[in-house]
């Protein structure tokens, strides 16, 4: 009976040691890539007329 009770909470201990893992291999996987802002840059020149405007777009995944 001893021997049941052990091997089930060595079950618990390994699913949760593997959910554990996942997780901080996805968490891990998405700290890489860099956060999309939406962003809007003028540029003038010396006079202050515009001479270029650059837009950021973030896809939505």
């Amino acid at each position: 009976m001893r021997r049941v009770n052990r091997k089930t909470r060595l079950a618990i201990i390994l699913a949760i040691a593997v959910v554990a893992a996942v997780v901080a291999w996805r968490t891990n996987e998405r700290a890489g890539r860099p956060v999309c802002t939406e962003d809007r840059v003028v540029e003038k020149d010396g006079s202050g007329k515009v001479t270029k405007i650059t837009r950021t777009h973030c896809l939505s995944e």
